[in-house]
């Protein structure tokens, strides 16, 4: 009798199995990496130093307040190259970027002192932050009504920004016309469109660089040769092995730098020094751009053409090796400009 009860059970249990096996997918979906439509942008956003390493995976789950606000502070402060000093207190969580957003203004939490960091975000609450963001970094803002099916279903508070993120282009609907606000925002949805809004950000302070400084458009040009951009971009990569094998930190690669480091390679071809043709400092190519940093460097050279060599020069030179390897920097530019007689000129600032 208890052989025939163990047997029913055992055939009960295999039944459940079958059963329950059979209502789960036949392999689960692959989230280690980002959607097709995602990979190029997600890509770029992590070259750039955009994404958290915590958020370089599992990039189809939904992304967390917290996690939001780590990306956007990296796109505010990247793109400004302003560090957020400003702090805002929430009673459930110390985190910093939580402390930063609030700080700025572009969050405010949910009321009573506390953020949720924690809850996942959703789509209306995305469009929210990512307007107030804009402002910040004074990106103008096009208002229109919202033109979703669903907009009854958007919150009066988020209706306004949700609007002007389906006009500016940052925020797109879910099919039919729908926006579904309440559904939560995926890690690789959160970086493309914090991706959109830096690109706006550096858009909008170059066209800030050629209002206000016309003689810049001497040295830096938004079309200058590929060939220049890849040598720049070499010389960025081996400066990053060469501190990564002395066991320093990897410097961020920030497109501002960039642009002030090509206007101070095209300086140099009237006046190769450290002193500006102007006779002011290197660094006020900073100020130039409203670049604000604790701590700033430069290294120069001319008349070589590739820049494994530059770097091999740099290296040997006790003060430039101490300026590439100095352990507080945390972002750099390089610029990469040809004189008039072909010979090449290379400049690589350094920001703490």
């Amino acid at each position: 009798m208890r052989s025939k009860n163990i047997h029913r059970r055992a055939i009960v249990f295999i039944i459940a199995l079958v059963i329950v096996s059979g209502a789960l997918p036949a392999r689960a979906a692959d989230n280690s990496k980002p959607s097709a439509w995602a990979a190029a942008g997600v890509s770029r956003a992590i070259s750039l130093g955009l994404v958290p390493e915590s958020l370089q995976k599992h990039y189809t789950e939904a992304i967390r307040r917290a996690d939001f606000c780590a990306c956007a502070v990296r796109v505010y402060e990247i793109a400004s190259g302003n560090t957020i000093n400003m702090r805002m207190a929430f009673r459930d969580t110390n985190d910093v970027n939580v402390q930063k957003m609030g700080g700025l203004g572009v969050i405010n939490g949910k009321g009573g002192g506390l953020f949720a960091p924690n809850d996942r975000l959703t789509r209306q609450e995305a469009a929210t932050i990512l307007s107030r963001l804009m402002e910040k970094l004074n990106i103008p803002l096009i208002t229109k009504p919202s033109g979703f099916a669903d907009n009854t279903d958007i919150a009066g508070w988020a209706l306004e920004a949700v609007g002007q993120m389906q006009a500016t282009g940052i925020m797109n609907g879910m099919g039919n016309n729908q926006f579904k606000p309440l559904e939560p925002y995926s890690i690789e949805q959160a970086i493309i469109t914090l991706l959109k809004v830096y690109d706006l950000a550096i858009e909008v302070k170059f066209e800030e660089i050629y209002d206000v400084a016309v003689p810049l458009a001497g040295f830096f040009d938004l079309d200058e040769s590929s060939e220049l951009k890849q040598l720049a971009s070499e010389l960025m990569d081996l400066v990053n092995a060469v501190r990564v094998n002395a066991g320093l930190q990897p410097l961020i690669a920030m497109e501002l730098l960039n642009a002030a480091s090509t206007i101070r390679a095209a300086e140099c071809e009237s006046l190769y020094s450290h002193t500006r043709p102007d006779g002011r400092r290197f660094d006020t190519v900073h100020e130039d751009l409203g670049i604000t940093a604790a701590g700033r460097g430069e290294n120069l050279d001319a008349g070589v053409d590739t820049a494994e060599r530059v770097v091999q020069r740099w290296i040997g030179s006790p003060a430039h090796n101490e300026c590439m390897m100095e352990p507080s920097w945390e972002k750099m530019g390089a610029g990469v400009h040809r004189g008039a007689d072909g010979r090449l000129y290379w400049a690589m600032l350094f920001m703490a």
